[in-house]
Order: structure tokens, then C-alpha cells, then sequence
């Protein structure tokens, strides 16, 4: 007589599947530290591009300065004035984006939403008025958000101070810095390089309207080119 077929006992099978389930529990590990690890990758670029799209915005449109003088404000002035947290100065945008001639730029630090930290806004508008029955063509457009600490520092000489030194603030004078730097905390805890950047002017490049120097805002965005 053949024998029945003999089954697997309850022992075989509760060791058999604690084997499947640790199995399992460390696929699941490796696949949940997988997922973090890409996450992580991601905010890291994230973090790397936005930072690089902000400092070439402030390499190029402060390389590209002009140090003019505004006689038709309140006050007779330079273009040129900063102190740590707000600065305004003057240059030129590309045909592409739709705003020709001189633009006024100011950069200011404003108060963040939901509490957290704080905006850097920019404003244009053009440097000249176009005649006094038109309105100033004004635009504000925030380029970073959730700033822990800000602050602009200037280099330069002036005709009170003959030795160059950097300075807090640059205001109420003829000329333009020689360097400004830019130094950035966000509320995360990252700390930015910081940007110096050398103010030169350039005639050709300021006439030519080259997009690779002046680019940077584009209907209405914020593309830091």
C-alpha cells in the first residue's frame, strides 16, 4: 500500500513564514531608505539650483550697474543706495523681456507669510519717466522666500572716506562701490556663500542688450538668467 502523502507540519509552516516576513520587513527597509535617499538627492539640487539662480541674478544686473543721477524724485540723487537690507540701483534689461530702456531696480527684505521668515522682493520700474500723462510701468516679483537673515555690505570710497573699506550702508553719495556682497541665511538652517560681486561698467555690453547679462525676470517670473 503506498503511504499518503506526507504535508508540511505547523512548525515547517510558522518558520517558513517568519522567514518570508523577515524577508519582507528588510526589502521594505531597503526600499523606504532608497525613497529617502532619492528625496533627499532631489531637495539637495533643489536647494543648489535655486541658490545659483539667485546669484547670478545679483552677478549679473550689479555687474551691469550704471551710476547715474535722478533729478526729476522728491530729491536730486544717485542711483546708487543701499544700506544692509534694502539697496537700490540702476541697469538694463534684454528686448525679450518687453521692458526697454533703463530700469530702476530696488531690492528689499518684507516680511514673509505664515511666519515663515522673510521675502526678498524686487521692484522695477524705469529709470525715466516717459512723459507725465503716462504711469510709471511698475513690477514686483519675489525672487527668495523664507530668509532667516539678509544682509548687503559695500566696498568702495567715497569723498569723505579716501581709503576703501567696507561699509553697512552706501547712501547720499556720487559714486558707485567698488564691490557689494551678499550674505544669505535661510530658516532651515543653510548658509549661503557669500556673493561679492565687482561693479564694472561695460558700454557695449550695456547698449547691446546682451540677454546673457541682463536677463533675469521674464513676463512677470523670476528666471534668474
Amino acid at each position: 500500500m503506498r503511504g499518503k502523502p506526507r504535508g508540511f507540519t505547523l512548525l515547517e509552516v510558522l518558520i517558513g513564514m517568519s522567514l518570508l516576513g523577515v524577508m519582507m520587513l528588510l526589502l521594505f527597509a531597503s526600499l523606504r531608505i532608497c525613497v529617502q535617499n532619492w528625496n533627499a538627492g532631489e531637495k539637495k539640487i533643489a536647494q543648489v539650483s535655486q541658490a545659483a539662480i539667485v546669484q547670478n541674478f545679483f552677478q549679473s544686473k550689479l555687474h551691469a550697474t550704471l551710476p547715474l543721477e535722478a533729478d526729476f524724485f522728491e530729491e536730486k540723487q544717485f542711483s546708487f543706495q543701499g544700506n544692509q537690507q534694502q539697496m537700490q540701483f540702476v541697469a538694463t534689461m534684454p528686448a525679450s523681456v518687453g521692458r526697454l530702456g533703463i530700469q530702476l531696480f530696488t531690492l528689499s527684505l518684507q516680511p514673509g507669510t505664515e511666519n515663515k521668515g522673510s521675502e526678498l522682493k524686487v521692484d522695477i520700474r524705469p529709470f525715466f519717466p516717459k512723459s507725465e500723462s503716462e504711469e510709471w510701468e511698475e513690477e514686483s516679483i519675489i525672487i527668495l522666500k523664507n530668509i532667516q537673515e539678509l544682509r548687503f555690505s559695500y566696498y568702495g570710497s567715497d569723498e569723505v572716506n579716501i581709503d576703501s573699506d567696507w561699509q553697512e550702508e552706501w547712501l547720499e553719495k556720487s559714486n558707485l562701490p567698488k564691490l557689494v556682497s551678499i550674505d544669505i541665511e535661510l530658516t532651515n538652517g543653510e548658509i549661503w556663500p557669500q556673493v561679492v560681486v565687482a561693479l564694472k561698467i561695460d558700454s557695449d555690453n550695456a547698449n547691446n542688450g546682451s540677454d546673457d547679462l541682463f536677463g533675469g525676470i521674464e513676463n512677470g517670473r523670476f528666471t534668474g538668467q
